[in-house]
């Protein structure tokens, strides 16, 4: 009997990526040097929507405020997180509330908890202006505030992956052997002593995975801020991934909107390698 190929199992798995991925990114990088309206045929443009992505005033905000969704991330949901893993690990009883407590808000969906917060939030009839006007208060204008709203809306993001963060390190920390630490207690070290010296250390591997994902998530962020304030007021609290979307499909700039995919791609791609270089370091 003729031995089959296995190579042949492959084909389809293959098929897929090619047409689902690759196609995909080949025709959108493609399309990154073209002016296309979609109504008229595509017209070469060379680098010139790359050049507006990094010199138009609107799309230089939305970069900015990428980053600041990207630092933002790493001091608030991961850091908190770390934060309060570190204290509930040590915390006998009660471990598995403030677990539960936590995690709660990480099973809704982004949309879900963009929408909750802004009827929390809303300038005009939102339940916090609400009930400050029932005390006697002056309204607050969180989200229309171009100045606030985005560490707002990272509030909001904190509020909901903090508990996935929190679980993560949690495991991470159930890994870590008990000597080192008791050693370092032994030796007269205090809770953020042995923190600082010997629990961050031992859980670097679980916090480059934690980082990795919140770094990747926050630099594709578009579901809170579109559903809370759809970028603004104006375009003051856009993110790249909401340039994406409104350069293509609301002002139909399909050159512009695919440069901007191939500028996120390639720093999702940078975000990723890095991560996977530093666990491979770890692991050397």
């Amino acid at each position: 009997m003729k031995k089959e190929n296995p190579y042949l199992f492959l084909v389809p798995a293959a098929v897929l990526v090619l047409l689902a991925e690759l196609i995909p990114v080949a025709y959108t990088t493609y399309l990154g040097f073209m002016k296309w309206d979609i109504i008229t045929p595509p017209k070469w443009v060379g680098l010139s929507n790359y050049v507006r992505v990094f010199s138009t005033p609107e799309l230089l905000n939305a970069s900015k405020n990428t980053v600041i969704w990207v630092v933002g991330t790493m001091v608030f949901p991961v850091g908190f997180a770390l934060l309060l893993a570190n204290l509930i690990n040590s915390v006998v009883k009660f471990r598995g509330v403030f677990k539960a407590i936590f995690f709660i808000p990480a099973t809704l969906s982004p949309t879900v908890a963009g929408i909750f917060w802004r009827r929390v939030l809303a300038s005009r009839h939102g339940a916090l202006n609400a009930m400050l006007a029932a005390c006697g208060s002056s309204p607050i204008t969180l989200l229309t505030n171009p100045k606030l709203n985005t560490f707002v809306m990272l509030g909001v993001w904190t509020w909901q992956f903090l508990g996935l963060n929190l679980i993560l390190f949690l495991v991470g920390l159930e890994t870590i052997p008990k000597e080192p630490l008791e050693a370092a207690r032994v030796d007269g070290a205090n809770f953020w002593q042995v923190f600082w010296h010997v629990t961050l250390p031992l859980l670097r591997p679980m916090t480059l995975v934690v980082i990795a994902n919140a770094t990747i998530n926050s630099v594709r962020m578009f579901d809170i801020p579109w559903v809370m304030i759809e970028g603004g007021p104006g375009r003051a609290s856009e993110t790249l991934a909401i340039s994406l979307y409104k350069e293509s499909f609301l002002l139909f700039r399909m050159g512009l909107g695919s440069a901007i995919a191939v500028v996120i791609s390639l720093l999702t791609m940078l975000l990723a390698f890095r991560s996977l270089l530093a666990m491979r370091a770890r692991r050397a």
